[in-house]
Parts: C-alpha cells; sequence; structure tokens
C-alpha cells in the first residue's frame, strides 16, 4: 500500500506538459504502429506466406539499415538541440542536408549492386527489389531527421503531424495506389521523403536564452556525437530484427521469417508505451541537467521508471501470450497456424525490453555515449551466440527468439542499475 502511494505521488510530480505530450506522442505512436499492423494483414491478405515472408524482410532490412544511415543524428539533434538560440534552424537543415547527402550515395552504390544484395537476403526481383528497400530506407531516415529536429526544440504539434503522416499514414496511401510491394514501397519512400523536408523547413527558432558565453552546438558536435553512439544505434534494432534474418538464411523461402518477424512485431507494439519515454524526456532532461541539475523527485521517478516499466508491460504480455491463437487467426488467416508457438515464445522479450526503454531517456542524458553503445553491443553479441546454441536443442524460430529474451533480460537488468548509478554519479 505505501509503495502504490509512493508511486501514484512520483507521478503527480510529473508536470502537467510532460504528461500531455506524453500522451499524444503515445496515441500518435499507436497510430503508426496500428497502421503498420494493419499493414501486416493487407499483406498477408494479397500476398499470402510467401508475399508476407518477403515484405518482412524488407522491413527488417530497412530497421537494421536506418541507424547506420541516421549517424546518430536522429539523438543528437534531440539532445543538443535544447542547447541552441540562434542556430536552431541552420543546424536542423544542415542535419537534413547531410542525412540526404548520405541517402543518395548509398542508395546509388546499393542499387548497383542490386542483385548480389538481393541474392544475399532471399529477396526475390533482383535490383528492382533492392531499388524499392533502399526508396523507402531513404525516405524513412529523412522523415526521422525531421521529425528528432522537432521534437528536440519542443514544436509537438509539428513533430506529430510529421510522424504520423510521414510514416502512418503514407504507407497506407502508398498501398492503395500500388499493386506491387515494389511499388508500394517506393511511393511510401518518396512520400516520407517529402514530409521529412515539410518537417525541416518549418523548424523555428526556440527563443529560450541561453546565457552569456555560452558554445551553441555545431554540425560537428552532431555528428562526432552521433558517430560515437551508432553502434549502439545499430545494435538495437538489430536485437528486433536478427531472428527474422536469422530465419531467412537458416530456412530460406520458408514461411518461418514471417511468423519471426511478426512476433517482434508484437514486442514493438508493447515496447510502444516505453519507447515514447526518449522523445519526451530527453531533450527536457538534457536542459535541465545541462543548466541546473535535477531535484530529488525528478531522481526519484527516473530511478523507479524501469521497475514500473516492467510491471506494466506485464500485462499485455500476458493477455498476447493467452490469446495468441485468436490474434494470429483473426489477424493473419488460419494458414499462418504455425505462428502461435512463436509468438507465446517471443512476447515475453518484452518486459524486460519495456524496463530498458523506460532508463534509456536517463541513461543517454548522463552516460557517455561510447558506454551505452558497448552495453547494446554487448546484448546484441548474447543474442547471435544464445541463438547458435540454442539450435543444437530447439527448433530454429524458437533458438531465434530464445536469444532474443536471452539479450533482453540482460539488458533490462543492466539498465535498472545503471540507472540508479548513474543518476547517484550526477547528484
Amino acid at each position: 500500500m505505501r509503495t502504490g502511494k509512493s508511486l501514484r505521488s512520483l507521478l503527480r510530480s510529473v508536470p502537467a506538459a510532460v504528461r500531455r505530450d506524453y500522451a499524444a506522442s503515445l496515441l500518435v505512436q499507436w497510430f503508426v504502429l496500428g497502421t503498420g499492423l494493419y499493414l501486416f494483414h493487407l499483406v498477408a491478405r494479397r500476398g499470402s506466406v510467401g508475399g508476407f515472408a518477403y515484405y518482412q524482410i524488407a522491413r527488417g532490412t530497412v530497421s537494421t539499415l536506418q541507424p547506420v544511415l541516421m549517424l546518430g543524428l536522429g539523438l543528437g539533434l534531440q539532445r543538443y538541440l535544447p542547447h541552441t538560440e540562434h542556430t536552431t534552424r541552420r543546424l536542423a537543415r544542415r542535419a537534413f542536408y547531410v542525412e540526404a547527402g548520405l541517402v543518395v550515395v548509398v542508395g546509388l552504390a546499393a542499387v548497383a549492386a542490386g542483385d548480389w544484395i538481393a541474392a544475399l537476403l532471399g529477396l526475390p526481383g533482383g535490383r528492382s527489389a533492392v531499388t524499392a528497400v533502399v526508396t523507402v530506407l531513404g525516405g524513412t531516415c529523412l522523415c526521422t531527421v525531421a521529425l528528432a529536429a522537432l521534437r528536440g526544440n519542443h514544436q509537438v504539434i509539428d513533430a506529430y503531424l510529421t510522424f504520423g503522416l510521414g510514416l502512418g499514414l503514407m504507407p497506407l496511401v502508398a498501398f492503395v495506389a500500388a499493386d506491387r510491394i515494389e511499388d508500394f514501397l517506393i511511393i511510401q519512400g518518396l512520400g516520407a521523403a517529402a514530409i521529412g523536408l515539410w518537417g525541416t523547413l518549418v523548424v523555428r527558432r526556440p527563443g529560450v536564452p541561453q546565457g552569456d558565453g555560452f558554445l551553441e552546438p555545431t554540425i560537428k558536435t552532431l555528428v562526432a556525437y552521433g558517430i560515437r553512439r551508432m553502434p549502439g544505434e545499430l545494435a538495437l534494432p538489430t536485437l528486433f530484427t536478427f531472428p527474422t534474418f536469422a530465419m531467412a538464411v537458416m530456412l530460406p523461402g520458408g514461411p518461418q521469417a514471417g511468423y519471426v518477424g511478426f512476433t517482434t512485431s508484437a514486442v514493438t507494439l508493447i515496447c510502444s508505451l516505453f519507447a515514447m519515454l526518449t522523445p519526451v524526456l530527453l531533450p527536457r532532461l538534457s536542459r535541465l541537467f545541462h543548466r541546473t541539475g535535477a531535484d530529488a523527485g525528478v531522481r526519484r521517478l527516473l530511478t523507479a521508471l524501469p521497475v514500473v516499466a516492467g510491471v506494466l508491460a506485464a500485462g499485455p504480455t500476458l493477455v498476447i501470450f493467452l490469446g495468441a491463437p485468436v490474434l494470429v487467426r483473426e489477424f493473419l488467416g488460419a494458414e499462418f497456424a504455425g505462428a502461435v508457438p512463436v509468438l507465446r515464445l517471443g512476447v515475453l522479450a518484452a518486459i524486460p525490453l519495456a524496463m530498458f526503454y523506460a532508463a534509456r531517456p536517463a541513461l543517454e542524458t548522463l552516460l557517455e555515449a561510447t558506454f551505452l553503445s558497448r552495453l547494446l553491443l554487448a546484448c546484441l553479441t548474447l543474442e547471435v551466440v544464445a541463438t547458435w546454441i540454442a539450435t543444437v536443442f530447439v527448433a530454429p524460430p524458437h533458438a531465434a527468439l530464445l536469444g532474443l529474451i536471452a539479450a533482453a533480460t540482460a539488458l533490462g537488468c543492466d539498465a535498472v542499475g545503471l540507472t540508479t548509478r548513474a543518476l547517484r554519479a550526477n547528484r
């Protein structure tokens, strides 16, 4: 009882503006995730088991390669743009230009090697399939850079529009406008890029004084920070996509890659409750710790968040575990019955991952970029090794998800301890 009262007291101490921002961000995030899940349904109906696996591989490719092409600019903008006064718009636009140049160069190189890449990933269609994937990859990156700039500058309405239109509504429009998966991905990518350009152009000067003698961050600051964070930014989504790629390699052409991809999407849906804490809290915590330091109430709340997240994530995890047969039958179809045991096992990873996501705003603010990157890389290595060992004892889909659970557990437990230690050290 005393713990419950203490928790309610901590939650009431959260400023109303933060609660409203989080609630609105979560609604938009659920809209984006909801459209993504609905697209699974549409693609499964249009392309059956084979087309569904192809779409999952394409999505996994985008999720894995996006952090590399982003150069850590997403987190960098959210962390450093709150420190600007006169250079906000210029810094946001330069970040967008850097990203656009990188997207073009990498995209041309990938298309040139399209047949080889398609064979490596098991994608039918050769170079045309790779062209579609790099188009949606580039558009997603550009839209995400603009979204990060708007969030870092506290332009919440513009950020909601960029996020919801570029990554939520545009994929649905593209699916309706196209008959083939390749065309669907190309239209989606071009639309996201256009919305990202709009989002960058509407970034405005914040008008928040930083004090005399303050040296504002530059694009070099963002890139230097981003490069140090890039290994971790790559490792985190790879935790989710590695099981799908493992299935594509171990069982090429089989439906298991689609089953595993659907499972990791369910984990992502649960974790979205807590992943949205980073874009809401990181700019505020960065400005708070940068100027005056946080008071005892803020520190208590940040310390309690990971444990609270684990408890809250257990609810939807149990619902999906118990309702897996109905969810798979109604959402994907009776021919996807093989996904039920895979979903029941893999969804358990959501609980420790929720703990990490709740701890992430404090960790990103207080820890060195390279430290968090090393932690994520270590957990990814654990996932690969655990998967390899588990294949000796269980079927490949279960082995891949056991590897994910092992890595998620290590990451969640480390996040709880690191948050407490970092807050004490920064007192």
